[in-house]
């Protein structure tokens, strides 16, 4: 009895250690799952909704900052302009970032400009998926199209075998 206890703590400490090494890939296959599924509800499990729109609007307002500089250069209308879009930036990201939106870019649909202000959800046959892991805590699905353009979807661990998208990094 006692020779099979050293034996079934190192195939239990394996299984563990498998098991958060393979917990994101299972996360990212829920999600999948659940976007081709069209189960908003499903997917919504796994995304922290508060955190990718704060994400998101600072990564837009990083944005707006840089082209307010370029345009308080020009013409302090622009300026104006500018200020104005990035008060309205809030309930923008808030309609836009939902779980249908997600699970179109988890089905291979890329952000695009409509040309008038708006962003819009392209399909796309020319994306390929790539996972990886960036740190022990953060998980990448990186979803990108042959012309460059990327969106990269960042999971964040909550514990050891449980992940949520907390982050989405668009091309701007």
């Amino acid at each position: 009895m006692k020779m099979l206890i050293k034996p079934l703590i190192v195939l239990g400490l394996l299984a563990m250690v498998i098991g958060v090494f393979y917990s994101p890939y299972h996360a990212v296959d829920q999600m999948r799952e659940a976007a081709e599924a069209r189960d908003t509800e499903r997917l919504s499990r796994y995304v922290d909704f508060p955190a990718v729109r704060e994400d998101v609007r600072e990564s837009l307002s990083d944005s707006l900052s840089g082209e307010l500089n370029r345009a308080m250069r020009d013409s302090p209308f622009g300026a104006m302009g500018l200020a104005v879009a990035d008060a309205l930036l809030r309930p923008l990201v808030d309609a836009v970032i939902s779980p249908a939106s997600l699970a179109a870019i988890l089905r291979g649909y890329m952000p695009v400009t409509d040309g008038t202000d708006g962003v819009g959800l392209e399909a796309r046959d020319d994306v390929q998926v790539s996972l990886r892991y960036e740190a022990f805590d953060r998980f990448v699905i990186r979803i990108a199209a042959d012309n460059g353009e990327a969106v990269d979807m960042v999971l964040h661990r909550q514990n050891l075998f449980w992940w949520r998208l907390s982050a989405l990094r668009l091309p701007l």
